[in-house]
């Protein structure tokens, strides 16, 4: 699998990464259909903040689930998922009272600028945000969002 990593200020590269593996019962796998280039991802390109080893990039996404682990009960494969830089758990004070950027277990999610992801923490329905998608208008390949907002995806329009 091939993925975007930065190395340092102004140097991106894009070459072959693992795939990613479910490694706790919490865990999901998903294929992606589009990422985003986040001010974020900027700040280490531009030198803002230090590079301190190749890290792969991308943290803001949407795809489709393709594996989820034994105790994932909110999503389930051939789900479309959207999902953001953290995953949370959904069950500490912070996520109860809506923060669940400021979740306790949280963790970074990184590496979405490749075909697929890992994303934990998904016992409980939190981050990513789960939406139903139907099948047949699932993302295939590279998509994009035209001046009037309608999606193309892998060449062709979307309904």
């Amino acid at each position: 699998m091939r993925g975007t990593v930065l190395y340092g200020t102004g140097d991106i590269r894009f070459e072959d990464t693992p795939e990613p593996k479910i490694t706790k019962p919490t865990d999901a796998i998903i294929r992606l259909a589009a990422t985003c280039v986040c001010g974020s991802d900027l700040w280490s390109y531009r030198g803002i903040s230090p590079v301190n080893q190749p890290t792969p990039m991308g943290h803001e996404y949407c795809g489709i689930v393709e594996e989820a682990g034994c105790a994932v009960r909110t999503v389930k494969p051939g789900q479309f998922v959207i999902g953001s830089f953290f995953a949370s758990d959904n069950t500490c004070p912070h996520c109860n009272f809506g923060y669940q950027f400021s979740c306790q277990q949280r963790e970074f999610v990184g590496g979405a600028q490749a075909p697929l992801l890992r994303v934990n923490l998904l016992k409980k329905l939190g981050s990513p945000v789960v939406r139903q998608r139907p099948a047949e208008t699932a993302f295939e390949g590279p998509c994009r969002r035209d001046l009037k907002g309608r999606t193309f995806a892998g060449g062709r329009r979307t309904p």
